[in-house]
């Protein structure tokens, strides 16, 4: 069948062409409100194109979407409109004329990033692509108040954007924090034993309404999640990535993001990937910030090496952790280093975080067998070391079926920034969002998308 947007007189035959880049800063695309089956070939068109980087030729398009030539060249020349694809030359010759590629465009707009972590928050000014065009970092997380570190993060995003003044418009700002995030409408939501007295650090932000000021002052639709989501979801996309995944991030705290098929898993109560409360045989009953007693995130975090260096023994053992401590004070990031460069106490404590981390990733990967454990957050710091330890002692606890394809590998520094990109421009070319602001010509101003409730529509 043939939509309405398909008789468009403006539509033609004709393979698209490209505006020139000053062209296309200085015109507004104009399109009349598009069918819904439109929108959703254009934007499965825009999607297949992103997979593929060095550009997709039509015939591909056409074999892929089940759609016609000419109905995927009407989808091609209204992306190129839209300035979200471009000419990329032409491919290899299979035997006749070479054919023409077409690629996403990264430059077609802006996405602003801000991530928080426990001790310190960044914010970043990014292309559809996910690379970092500039950032602003400073001392301040989790563990601050909200509303402060809500206040700078603004001055910062907006200072960004002053700074840029040559750039396309910011289409959306990704947010993550390490705290449980309720996807549905962004909402942070304590820990079920908060009522015990635990979780002092996210209590606070429970209930904080960060992503409706940060909408409400910048102007922009935001998309909010757990920072383990948005690193789980930055490694997925990664080229090459398997489609079932598991990323264990292990900072001051410990949280793990669940990748099934390609996409995030959240749970029903977004609380999947909380291995860190696990009640642990051998723990020592030592207090965990969610109120109870015995969780592994007593014995494997961040802040469990942070105490275990600043011991009377491991401080003798370790001229590099006692200099630290005489001066700045200890932090988990301090160890992971120390363990890169061969400290030999910080390489025992990471080592013995790795045995412990592959006792629980042994039952995971025999119930889930994934391809890939990615190790991310601040242990990062401790390089390919703390990979290969990981590696070595999960191997050692599973049947040669599970360890044969899987893959242990260490994140990127930036996996937060990335995933929180990521996790707006897949929104905001998903058809349902497309559907509201093509009319527009992009989601810049278009109040229906900057308000929006629902983070999952």
């Amino acid at each position: 069948m043939t939509s309405h947007d398909d008789r468009l007189k403006d539509e033609q035959r004709t393979a698209p062409s490209s505006p020139s880049s000053e062209t296309r800063k200085t015109t507004t695309v104009s399109l009349r409100a598009p069918s819904f089956a439109h929108v959703s070939q254009l934007a499965d068109l825009i999607a297949e194109a992103r997979r593929y980087p060095q550009g997709v030729s039509r015939a591909d398009l056409c074999e892929t979407l089940t759609l016609g030539r000419n109905a995927v060249d009407r989808r091609l020349k209204t992306a190129v409109e839209l300035g979200l694809l471009a000419p990329a030359g032409r491919g290899v010759s299979t035997g006749g004329r070479a054919p023409e590629m077409w690629r996403f465009n990264p430059r077609a707009a802006t996405i602003l990033a801000f991530s928080v972590a426990y001790r310190s928050a960044t914010v970043a000014l990014m292309d559809l692509g996910g690379a970092i065009i500039d950032r602003i970092s400073w001392a301040e997380g989790i563990l601050s108040d909200p509303q402060q570190v809500t206040d700078h993060a603004v001055e910062h995003l907006m200072a960004l954007r002053g700074r840029h003044p040559e750039l396309p418009p910011a289409w959306g700002l990704g947010a993550c924090i390490p705290a449980p995030v309720d996807f549905r409408d962004g909402t942070l939501i304590p820990p079920a034993t908060a009522r015990a007295g635990g979780a002092a650090d996210t209590l606070a932000w429970t209930g904080f309404p960060l992503r409706q000021q940060l909408s409400r002052r910048l102007d922009l639709p935001v998309w909010l999640d757990d920072e383990v989501n948005v690193m789980a979801l930055a490694a997925a996309k990664r080229i090459g990535a398997p489609p079932d995944l598991l990323y264990v991030r292990l900072s001051l705290g410990l949280g793990m993001g669940i990748v099934s098929g390609g996409q995030v898993h959240r749970g029903a109560a977004a609380a999947s990937g909380e291995i860190a409360h696990i009640q642990m045989a051998g723990a020592g009953g030592r207090a965990c910030r969610c109120g109870r007693r015995g969780c592994l995130e007593t014995t494997l975090s961040g802040g469990a090496m942070e105490d275990a260096a600043v011991t009377p023994q491991a401080l003798k053992r370790s001229p590099y952790l006692r200099r630290l401590d005489e001066s700045e004070g200890v932090r988990c990031e301090h160890v992971f280093r120390g363990a890169a460069e061969g400290d030999p106490v910080c390489v025992r404590l990471l080592t013995e975080a790795a045995d412990r981390l592959s006792v629980v990733l042994a039952v995971l990967t025999t119930t889930y067998n994934p391809g890939e454990v990615v190790l991310g957050g601040g242990v990062a710091q401790a390089g390919e070391f703390f990979s290969r330890a990981v590696g070595q002692a999960l191997r050692r606890r599973v049947l040669p079926a599970t360890s044969e394809r899987l893959r242990v590998r260490m994140g990127g520094a930036d996996d937060t920034l990335s995933g929180a990109c990521r996790m707006v421009t897949d929104a905001l070319l998903s058809a349902h969002v497309m559907h509201v602001w093509m009319p527009h010509g992009s989601p810049v101003g278009v109040q229906e998308v900057v308000t929006h409730r629902r983070q999952d529509a």
